[in-house]
């Protein structure tokens, strides 16, 4: 399965501090979770209201790992860590 975040960051975040954050933690998971593979993460190179500011994709071994990874600890402190950074988060996940 494929997992997509897309994340729109608060007008004056840190961008760059954002970026390194959430690729420092799928690294960390690529490294902890043997059920997580190949992350990725972008950052849109195009500022605009409908763009998100960063993707991160990540591929799991099936669905039933999604949960296990939402609430793994290193997810669940990026997320905490991120909180006031970001204004909008979407998700989409295809097999």
């Amino acid at each position: 399965m494929i997992h997509y975040v897309l994340l729109k960051l608060a007008p004056g975040a840190d961008a760059d501090a954002a970026e390194a954050r959430v690729r420092k933690t799928y690294q960390e998971l690529d490294e902890t979770l043997d059920f997580l593979h190949d992350p990725q993460v972008f950052r849109s190179c195009v500022v605009r209201d409908s763009n998100a500011d960063i993707m991160a994709v990540i591929r799991l071994d099936g669905e039933e790992y999604l949960k296990p990874y939402l609430t793994h600890p290193l997810h669940l402190q990026m997320a905490e860590d991120l909180h006031s950074s970001i204004i909008s988060r979407t998700s989409f996940d295809h097999l």
